[in-house]
């Protein structure tokens, strides 16, 4: 199940691409039956969220960044609760992002979703340099997230 929450207005027909998108994912790898609560924001409020949770850390805690994971578990452990986590999204950073790469915030927005959830899994990867997450990262940790991102794309309707 997908708790959607919106604190910044998505445009029309988001939601139901982006529900679309993670749910296609959450039941290709057994977890449709768990729940993730996916946050729509903005910079200001990601920017915010980032100083709280990280504060020292190796990020920029002025910059905006385009998605944070917040696991409800942790790897390993022997009960995997029916809530896995977190998301919070910045549609001002995906809408950046969306626009340097040459495609919709939908499908941008969908993406962070994927490698959100991927995270809320226990994967992690190096930082990438850029634009975030990167369809192009190549090394064997980026492979598990490019997997869930192709499985998470074919759930989305052509735009």
């Amino acid at each position: 199940m997908i708790d959607l929450h919106a604190r910044k207005t998505p445009p029309a027909g988001l939601r139901p691409q982006l529900r679309a998108s993670l749910g296609g994912l959450m039941a290709h790898l057994g977890t449709g039956e768990r729940e993730v609560t996916v946050v729509l924001v903005g910079d200001r409020a990601i920017r915010r969220l980032k100083r709280e949770t990280w504060p020292g850390g190796d990020l920029d805690p002025q910059a905006a960044t385009d998605v944070l994971s917040f696991p409800a578990w942790e790897p390993g452990d022997p009960f995997m609760p029916p809530h896995l986590g977190d998301i919070f999204i910045s549609l001002d950073t995906a809408q950046r992002q969306a626009d340097a790469r040459g495609h919709s915030l939908t499908r941008e927005v969908a993406l962070l979703a994927s490698h959100g959830l991927t995270h809320l899994l226990g994967f992690d990867h190096p930082h990438a340099d850029g634009l975030g997450y990167e369809e192009g990262a190549a090394g064997p940790q980026w492979q598990v997230f490019h997997d869930h991102w192709q499985v998470a794309q074919r759930a989305l309707r052509a735009e």
